[in-house]
């Protein structure tokens, strides 16, 4: 189950938002846009990617002409409107452990040796980490190894989308909240071991777990996505939690929101690439409320 690869990448935009960044157009890559038509009213909806390499600095004409086409942007998360310090306020509540307990204390024996063996490769100290919950920890260090391989938030989709909003001065409508974010991880303490040896397995191999994903998504190759989706979520308990907490049920919330806004006004949706995907993806879900959807890619 790639949790960490699906959370930092495809899910969870809970990084701090950078400087803003020029807005430029882009050949190179050609993600998937999927125009939604209901009513008279044509909205859009886009896969995005929070972490990108160069390779995705700027977006591609077709994708910034559609922003334009639309009177409010709708994100997972607007970070923009909260302050740094109350970023970090609210994300410390969540991933510290509570007085009184460790990271060792919260982990296998095996998984803590793993664990530390790992930081030690990497000049890091477990001391460093003690307090911290084991999502939180596996969170940091799959964030370090994104970075190492070129991948940064700065060239993430969603910022881009949001940067060329607001020079157009489209309001931006969010969906969740920082604190609802976070509190997703609530649910997920009893698979604190598996979570701890998917994710060094996961950041053993990028090239498997995550390289392939980022090509999918830089094509506009549906049916690989699609492949990705059923591949990952694979059945057993922990996989129907990540599905059913990180995904189907939030689509489901999203619809919800959203469905009588999309009749009545132009929307470019933005939110992560894997929401599309799978049997409650957005995708099928917006076609069963009678929306039209088509991919235009150009």
């Amino acid at each position: 189950m790639r949790f960490f690869l699906l959370l930092k990448i495809l899910l969870l935009p809970i990084i701090l938002f950078s400087a803003t960044q020029p807005v430029l157009a882009n050949s190179k890559i050609s993600p998937s846009l999927w125009q939604i038509e209901k009513n008279g009213v044509t909205s859009y909806l886009l896969g995005t990617v929070h972490l990108g390499d160069q390779q995705m600095a700027g977006l591609p004409n077709y994708v910034k002409k559609a922003i334009g086409k639309t009177e409010k942007l709708v994100v997972e998360v607007d970070l923009s409107k909260v302050n740094p310090l109350e970023q970090q306020q609210v994300m410390m509540s969540y991933m510290l452990l509570p007085p009184g307990k460790t990271l060792q204390s919260e982990i296998s024996a095996k998984n803590y040796k793993a664990l530390s063996r790992y930081m030690t490769q990497q000049g890091l100290t477990m001391e460093l980490f003690q307090p911290m919950q084991p999502f939180a920890v596996m969170l940091q260090i799959t964030l370090m190894e994104y970075q190492k391989a070129g991948y940064q938030d700065t060239f993430g989709i969603d910022k881009q989308v949001m940067n060329v909003a607001q020079r157009l001065q489209i309001p931006i409508m969010q969906l969740e909240t920082l604190e609802q974010q976070m509190g997703m991880f609530k649910g997920f303490s009893k698979y604190n071991n598996k979570m701890i040896e998917d994710g060094l397995k996961e950041l053993s191999d990028m090239d498997k777990y995550f390289n392939r994903l980022i090509g999918s998504w830089k094509r506009g190759d549906d049916a690989e996505l699609e492949s990705y989706y059923q591949e990952t979520f694979n059945g057993d308990s922990y996989s129907a939690l990540t599905e059913k907490v990180l995904l189907t049920n939030r689509n489901k919330n999203w619809v919800k929101q959203l469905k009588s806004k999309l009749t009545k006004q132009p929307h470019f949706i933005a939110v992560g690439a894997l929401h599309l995907h799978g049997p409650e993806g957005l995708l099928k879900l917006l076609e069963k409320e009678g929306y039209k959807l088509s991919k235009k890619n150009k």
